[in-house]
């Protein structure tokens, strides 16, 4: 019994004497890893008769998470989860046991990525709960983990021992949980799975290193505190799935497969797998948050992420990426001018085409780098334009496109400027000749 309510009267001896005070409304979450099980204890300051979860993709709790208490259900109704007393009666904490495996949610992150010597990654989102309701107010979600003596957690950038506690927003973070060592640099901190085989864990362990020390050497600081996460995770599990994306701050991709050894075989699955880690790694040192980027104006960020990666690729692979390269620049500007044969690229989002904001972005970012460099004599380059770009963008009222377009006055002819102008407003009759047109100037 002493074990089971450990979580529980931790968490209330910080509520009423330590360093978590919460308003009387919020939930208190205990994540608990002890030597035997997971578990989450969901705490109110109050009595309350209902906790609702503030995401429900599926009814997948109802079916994974199990009550220490069988007083306690949980429901699943009008595709909403909730917990509560099955005999309506107010209470103030309940506590669930965990099923600490891989599994798929629709258009959700899974909540758990399994490593293989144990540990786990854990998307903090899945556990975020109201009391009665959930509300617009971004107030935050007050997490607390403890772990067993032989683990640790990386979360916020940062490394704990033994417990951390801290305030989650939007859609949460993913938290490492296990005994690995990271891998870390003044400027990140990654954790690569062990148990990966030797082709992708080495590639991955030797570029990532390299990755942020050359976007930083370009772009400067990715200027935050909180150092960037990079999460490698495998199961040798019957699974089949791979699941890759990005929270604030983290880049993680999960194997949930038997079968990886096969896949790597084939010469591009690695070299793909990188390319996605640069892409991301890119994002870091953009530095978008505060340059009135709108969702019209993704092929800007996200084409220029696609041509940084291919930038890096080239800088830290020289001519043997050259192939790769040139197939994945060959592939995007097929794609995007099928793309812009049906819509003008600023309304690709009208269209459901989001895609084609990466490939023609990387078209036109790739466009405007080489038209840097041959009127700069190679002395500017996309780089140089990014940083001015973004400095510009943030110490004006206006922002976003209208001062990527100015910006770029000072670097292309205005032919060149016209031209790739048109390549993202105008509905185009003939988008290859556009393209090719520019390329030849």
């Amino acid at each position: 019994m002493k074990n089971r309510y450990y979580s529980i009267l931790l968490a209330y001896f910080f509520l009423c004497y330590g360093e978590m005070v919460f308003a009387k409304e919020r939930i208190n979450i205990v994540i608990n890893k002890s030597a035997k099980n997971w578990t989450v204890s969901y705490i109110s300051a109050a009595p309350i008769r209902k906790i609702v979860f503030a995401n429900t993709p599926n009814d997948a709790r109802e079916k994974r998470w199990h009550p220490q208490d069988l007083d306690f259900e949980i429901v699943y109704e009008d595709q909403k989860e909730y917990v509560q007393r099955k005999d309506g009666r107010p209470f103030t904490h309940v506590q669930f046991e965990l099923t600490p495996t891989y599994t798929h949610l629709p258009k959700a992150y899974a909540p758990f990525a399994p490593f293989s010597d144990g540990g786990a990654l854990i998307h903090t989102g899945r556990f975020f709960a109201c009391a009665s309701k959930c509300s617009t107010r971004t107030e935050g979600w007050p997490i607390n983990i403890y772990v067993d003596k032989s683990s640790h957690i990386i979360a916020n950038g940062e490394l704990y021992q033994h417990s951390a506690s801290w305030t989650d927003y939007d859609d949460g973070q993913y938290v490492y949980v296990g005994q690995q060592v990271p891998l870390e640099g003044t400027s990140f901190i990654a954790m690569i799975d062990e148990g990966l085989p030797n082709k992708i864990k080495t590639a991955l362990q030797e570029t990532i290193p390299q990755l942020m020390r050359l976007f930083e050497s370009h772009l400067g600081d990715h200027g935050s505190e909180i150092k960037p996460m990079l999460f490698a995770s495998y199961s040798n599990s019957q699974g089949g799935d791979i699941q890759g994306g990005t929270l604030p701050r983290q880049i993680f991709i999960h194997w949930d497969m038997n079968n990886l050894e096969t896949l790597l075989a084939d010469e591009h699955f690695v070299l793909d797998t990188l390319w996605m880690f640069a892409h991301e790694v890119a994002h870091f040192y953009q530095g978008i948050d505060n340059i009135g980027l709108t969702k019209t104006d993704s092929w800007i960020h996200e084409g220029n992420a696609e041509w940084l990666a291919a930038l890096a690729f080239q800088e830290l692979y020289g001519e043997s990426s050259v192939t790769f390269v040139d197939k994945k620049v060959h592939h995007a500007k097929t794609q995007c001018i099928e793309a812009l044969q049906y819509h003008s690229l600023q309304n690709a989002a009208q269209h459901s085409n989001y895609r084609a904001y990466y490939d023609c972005g990387m078209i036109i970012n790739r466009l405007l780098d080489d038209e840097i460099r041959r009127q700069s004599n190679s002395t500017s380059s996309i780089f140089t334009f990014w940083t001015e770009f973004r400095e510009a963008a943030q110490n004006t009222d206006d922002a976003g496109a209208p001062v990527f377009w100015d910006t770029m006055k000072s670097y292309v002819s205005a032919e060149t400027h016209e031209n790739l102008k048109q390549l993202v407003t105008r509905e185009l009759k003939n988008p290859r000749y556009h393209i090719e047109n520019v390329e030849l100037k």
